[in-house]
């Protein structure tokens, strides 16, 4: 795969040519819990919630050690933008050493603890019974997962976005057919329920980190990882990698532990708003694919053209992927508005649920805005290796407004759902001002990395 041509001209293809595979591939990476939801949902409102509750669980334990990608996207990033492709080899594959070393660590994690957790954020004794066999089986395979972000961050930080779109294309594939066939029990398989929609899951995941590491390993890719280079560990690339995945973790930590506070109270209103929620989570997960993806290439882009020391070029990458990203989410704000309840539907609910849900879409289309501006903004920052600015944002928006916030509006003023929700969109309008004004003073051009 040729490299990416960083000048001014080529800048609009190279945003499309890197976000529209991430946007794919993140869009069919959030059905895989998606199409958990629909067919689980089918065994009753606990099932739901049960799946919903342990899939927000796993997904936030996966997005705090995804910061690991996150570093290593970043310096690959900039040494492909310098021309130094050996030296962006060393740290992919070092990259690939520490994220195997992880999850071999918290694997053991998962399985002790995973009924403690799911009862720490308020699930009833059925909800946490159901969400403990299903939080431990894909907890059982997540050094595979693991595998997954590390391939994918150094496909991404070398501008290839094509081949984690086309790995998760084969994931979601298989998922569905092990979903259909473990879930209900077709033919010699066996009915296993939740435990089935886990099964199909781990299944899927595993066949596509294999997949990813042959492809990388074989060199059929702009960079090649070697077994060589993984044994042999290099502090120098190592120590990179950890400064600035550091402040990455921090981040993604503190913000899943808001979403995990978010969802716990959620959980206090009951089980009917818990399952309204998590339907509710999943239509909006949608739109956060085109702000995602386009943060994805801007971190990209902005690394390379650091390392190319083209300042200018990063900068208008950073303001014309927020203009595409806001015009997108734009979109999803008014569908979210127009037909809530038709999506609402997908998962058929019971009427109780259905109502809340539309209630907590059509509230979900305030914030996609600012939505928008921050998730670029932040992917362009972090591209430049300044983990630091949002990480700062992460914290005082979860610890002054996204938690605090949503209990005052849902549970204090006894505005339910409906005010957890308006709490949310508040904390994000807040971000995204905040990563704006960190954005225009530039400390993001000084960076070292």
């Amino acid at each position: 795969m040729p490299l990416l041509d960083l000048t001014e001209k080529n800048l609009t293809k190279n945003i499309f040519k890197l976000s529209i595979p991430v946007a794919i591939e993140n869009l069919l990476h959030m059905s895989v819990f998606i199409v958990d939801a629909v067919m689980v949902g089918r065994l009753g409102t606990d099932a739901l919630a049960a799946v919903g509750l342990a899939g927000t669980l796993y997904f936030t334990i996966s997005m705090v050690f995804s910061s690991l990608s996150v570093g290593s996207a970043s310096i690959i990033a900039r040494h492909i933008g310098a021309k130094e492709k050996e030296i962006a080899q060393v740290v992919g594959s070092q990259a690939v050493l520490m994220s195997l070393v992880l999850g071999i660590v918290v694997t053991p994690f998962l399985l002790i603890f995973a009924q403690q957790m799911l009862v720490l954020m308020s699930a009833e004794t059925q909800v946490s019974a159901l969400g403990k066999s299903y939080l431990q089986i894909v907890g059982g395979f997540f050094v595979f997962r693991m595998i997954i972000l590390a391939c994918n961050g150094i496909l991404r930080g070398a501008g290839d976005t094509k081949t984690p779109m086309k790995v998760t294309i084969i994931i979601n594939c298989i998922n569905i057919l092990f979903n259909w066939l473990l879930i209900f029990g077709i033919g010699p398989f066996p009915g296993l329920g939740v435990a089935g929609a886990a099964w199909a899951t781990a299944i899927s995941y595993t066949i596509g980190a294999v997949m990813l590491c042959t492809k990388l390993f074989t060199g059929r890719c702009v960079l090649h990882i070697s077994i060589s280079r993984i044994i042999r560990v290099h502090f120098e690339s190592v120590k990179r990698i950890i400064h600035i995945s550091v402040p990455a973790a921090i981040d993604a930590f503190l913000t899943q532990i808001g979403f995990l506070f978010f969802a716990k109270i959620v959980a206090i209103l009951g089980t009917v708003p818990l399952a309204a929620h998590q339907i509710a989570i999943r239509i909006e997960s949608i739109s956060f694919m085109p702000g995602f993806a386009l943060a994805v290439s801007t971190a990209t882009l902005v690394g390379q053209s650091i390392g190319a020391k083209n300042v200018n070029l990063a900068l208008l990458s950073m303001r014309r992927s927020c203009y595409f990203a806001m015009a997108l989410m734009g979109f999803f704000a008014f569908i979210f508005l127009i037909f809530p309840g038709q999506m609402a539907m997908i998962f058929k609910p019971e009427p109780s649920v259905l109502s809340l849900a539309v209630v907590c879409v059509m509230i979900a289309a305030i914030e996609q805005p600012a939505l928008a501006i921050y998730m670029v903004y932040s992917g362009g920052l972090r591209g430049a290796g300044d983990t630091i600015s949002p990480m700062i944002i992460t914290i005082v928006g979860t610890l002054c407004f996204h938690v605090p916030i949503s209990y005052l509006f849902g549970i204090t003023l006894g505005w339910g759902l409906a005010g957890v929700w308006f709490g949310s969109a508040l904390d994000w309008i807040c971000r995204a001002i905040a990563i704006y004004i960190l954005y225009r003073r530039g400390r993001w051009k000084r960076v070292k990395v």
